[in-house]
């Protein structure tokens, strides 16, 4: 196995939120704490809307005029668009990047090993995740360019990493489906609970701290021969009990995350023929149970 691998990411584009107030724009906007970012640092966020239902997910980073934030290319000109109505005197620009820039993974178990095999990479913005992997972002000679000659990983290879990782997407179909908290943000250090006032955190803040989490973010192996996409539904018998968050076939597996109640988790889930489609895997991170029994 090589010590990285590349991945072609068209599903993914950015937005950029540049000015002189941006950070704290995003501040009084997004769930994670954006003030605590360092140079070349990136963080999961949520954008709520004032019911507490995530319109969209990003990953953040800092750059010298602002913040960039990725997220599915489907939501980008709508999430912009709408972010745009509350800019009002702020001195926030908001720029849909999606048509300009390209974003590529890159995975690998050892950093420096990483770091050898991308002389170049002064034209690009890094974005560092947990696990050993970054997203580069440039322009498609830039990246093609910077990346030539290193191998390139199979289709869905990232798609399968972030759900081993756990990590939660939100889509077109699936936006203001869910509270941050059935998403696991919270166990991924997405909200902040002490930094002040975003759209919908009154409503997040209450039901951390009443206990009211019924609904939690589960990992399955998907054994049916369909696998089913975001936003389909998954039962416990007759009862429908979960959504699905995100899914892949990769190889000769296929793997999902779903939102799931919490007195149905731990057991094999169905779709809704009765197929039993889903059995449960291990995540990296522990999800509370004691919500659940109450």
């Amino acid at each position: 196995m090589s010590a990285i691998e590349i991945h072609a990411l068209p599903g993914l584009a950015l937005i950029y939120v540049t000015g002189a107030d941006a950070a704290a724009f995003l501040q009084g906007q997004l769930t994670a704490d954006i003030r605590s970012l360092a140079a070349g640092s990136s963080t999961l966020a949520g954008w709520c809307s004032p019911q507490g239902r995530v319109i969209a997910l990003m990953r953040v980073s800092p750059i010298a005029d602002g913040f960039l934030a990725v997220l599915p290319q489907e939501l980008c000109a709508p999430v912009a668009e709408r972010l745009r109505r509350f800019v009002m005197r702020s001195k926030v620009t908001i720029t849909d990047a999606s048509g300009e820039l390209a974003i590529a993974g890159i995975s690998g178990r050892e950093p420096g090993a990483r770091e050898a095999a991308l002389p170049q990479r002064g034209n690009l913005t890094i974005l560092r995740l947990p696990s050993s992997r970054e997203l580069l972002v440039g322009t498609a000679p830039q990246l093609e360019e910077a990346l030539s000659g290193l191998p390139r990983a199979t289709a869905g290879a990232w798609e399968a990493r972030c759900i081993a990782e756990g990590e939660p997407e939100v889509y077109s179909t699936t936006s203001e489906a869910w509270v941050p908290q059935m998403l696991n943000l919270d166990l991924l250090g997405a909200v902040s609970f002490t930094k002040g006032c975003y759209p919908g955190q009154e409503i997040v803040a209450r039901t951390q701290n009443l206990g009211r989490i019924k609904r939690r973010l589960f990992r399955y192996h998907v054994t049916g021969s369909t696998l089913p996409g975001a936003g389909a539904a998954l039962y416990l018998g007759r009862a429908k009990v979960g959504e699905v968050v995100r899914s892949v076939r990769h190889g000769t597996t296929a793997q999902l995350l779903a939102v799931v109640n919490l007195d149905a988790a731990g057991v094999g889930l169905t779709d809704g023929n009765g197929e039993v489609i889903c059995c449960p895997e291990p995540l990296p991170y522990a999800v509370p149970e004691a919500e659940g029994a109450r």
